[in-house]
């Protein structure tokens, strides 16, 4: 895998050299600083970490910034997702779901190297902090922020390279990097890659707890390190990543404890759900209550063109705003009362933007998510509260806690409708509507893929997606072209790894 891995070991080398984003993460870090002198020290293992996070939201391309890149290119695989028009054709290949997982294509590409470089860089953390002369709770900070980086690489990779975890224990996973030494390994299974990263968001839980110890009878100090960014994982998201996981297996009572800490954690913490009339703010503050973690980026480090409010703030003045908008569907549309004040987010008509008639906004195309000012700030959502009560309210209803399930749905609803009563759901109604207020309140959020393979839900397109455009409009749980294929380039470069090894065509 030299090939590769060489590109990987440039890439590592320009990340150490920068910050990560607002206020404490403007670190100076200079290229002129060999890597052993880098990592030698904490401080320098704390720039390399805030490189990291920077670049899970730089760009690479206009359809390649990191995170939300992925997030949307993903969702427009879907159903709730439409493309309006082709625009200037990024994400198109993304749309039309049967070109865009082939080898050769360029998006498996993006996907694998940029899950393995974080999952690179953060083994660099990881196999050195352990000798670092510093405070042990800055230690544990540091790792176990590499740690939960570590599995939720590897996990974002395993689902997008293979089929859903029940009942395909034993297929071929993903390689599992534990180490930044460049190495050649095979697709390990599925129960093996499951196994690494629950045993590394485990640790970086019991590393980011904020311990306490007894100072006097009455007294407690708490020695471990608070999270110092909202771009850096703290206890409460990692229990929530956590959660998401053991959901994916289907291990209904894990996924109900650390869905259920995280919001209890959280809580304590001053974290809240959003509420109803901050849900048309534009979802860019990643220092908002309701947030538990977001990419935080100023103007300075704002990729412009090539982000996220580009392709989806139709008055961004960028893609989206020259046509490429992006559509809920409309049958997810009409899933929405009335009252609901997540409808004041979508077009319920054509509006002309401009006054000079430059751009529409079509019917059904979202405003969800805006950039704050002319700079192009705006931060990326990774993890909220509503999330939390949406799993928690799932993984109940699978433990046959029904009214825990009830009253997190209806928690939420209070929260979006208006005069909202609380309905008595029971059985299949009470977990199809959990299943659809996690559509409509995490759209464009990155989960709906997720969550289609998980439940192996077939896809079904409605009228709202231009079958000259979404090509594919039905497409069975389980087909090949649910998943990517392995990059050409990593066949190429890696022994261990066989065209036998393939994920089919179709």
């Amino acid at each position: 895998m030299k090939r590769l891995s060489i590109k990987l070991y440039i890439a590592a080398l320009m990340i150490f050299s920068m910050g990560c984003s607002k206020d404490y993460l403007d670190r100076t870090a200079s290229d002129t600083v060999p890597e052993e002198e880098l990592l030698s020290s904490v401080e320098g293992q704390e720039i390399a970490l805030n490189g990291l996070y920077r670049y899970m939201y730089m760009a690479g391309g206009h359809d390649s910034f990191g995170e939300m890149a992925i997030n949307l290119a993903l969702d427009l695989r879907c159903d709730d997702m439409a493309l309006h028009a082709l625009g200037h054709n990024w994400f198109a290949n993304d749309y039309g779901i049967e070109f865009s997982r082939a080898e050769t294509h360029s998006r498996p590409a993006n996907i694998w190297g940029y899950y393995y470089q974080l999952v690179f860089q953060a083994n660099k953390i990881i196999n050195t902090i352990d000798g670092v002369e510093a405070d042990e709770h800055e230690k544990n900070y540091l790792k176990g922020q590499a740690l939960a980086i570590r599995a939720y690489a590897h996990h974002r990779l395993v689902q997008v390279f293979q089929q859903t975890y029940v009942g395909n224990e034993n297929a071929a996973g993903i390689p599992i990097k534990l180490n930044q030494e460049i190495e050649n390994l095979s697709r390990a299974p599925l129960s093996e890659v499951y196994a690494q990263i629950e045993e590394d968001y485990l640790e970086a839980l019991d590393l980011l707890e904020e311990k306490l110890e007894n100072e006097g009878e009455d007294d407690e100090e708490v020695i471990s390190v608070r999270r110092k960014h909202p771009s850096h994982l703290g206890y409460e998201a990692v229990a929530g990543l956590l959660s998401r996981m053991y959901m994916v297996k289907n291990e209904w009572d894990a996924a109900f404890e650390y869905a259920d800490l995280a919001i209890e954690k959280a809580t304590e913490k001053g974290h809240y759900l959003t509420p109803g009339q901050s849900y048309a703010e534009g979802f860019n503050n990643a220092y908002s209550a309701g947030w538990l973690w977001g990419l935080a980026i100023n103007g300075a480090q704002s990729t412009i063109y090539a982000s996220f409010f580009s392709h989806i703030d139709p008055f961004a003045g960028g893609y989206a705003t020259l046509g490429s908008m992006k559509k809920i569907s409309n049958e997810l549309y009409g899933k929405m009362s009335a009252n609901d004040i997540r409808r004041n987010v979508y077009a319920d008509r054509d509006y002309e933007l401009d006054p000079e008639g430059n751009y529409i906004w079509p019917t059904l195309a979202t405003r969800k998510f805006l950039r704050r000012n002319q700079a192009w700030e705006g931060d990326y959502v990774m993890m909220r509260m509503a999330e939390l009560y949406l799993n928690r309210a799932e993984a109940a209803f699978h433990i046959g806690d029904e009214a825990t399930a009830r009253a997190d749905i209806n928690f939420l609803l209070r929260n979006r409708v208006y005069y909202y009563q609380d309905r008595i759901l029971s059985g299949d109604q009470l977990l199809e509507e959990i299943y659809t207020q996690r559509r409509i309140e995490l759209w464009g959020e990155g989960h709906r893929y997720f969550d289609m393979m998980r439940n192996k839900v077939d896809l079904t397109r409605d009228k709202t997606h231009d079958p000259g455009m979404a090509r594919i409009m039905e497409l069975p749980a389980g087909d090949p072209q649910w998943i990517m294929q392995l990059p050409q380039s990593e066949l190429d470069a890696n022994p261990a790894i066989s065209g036998a090894d393939q994920n089919p065509l179709k």
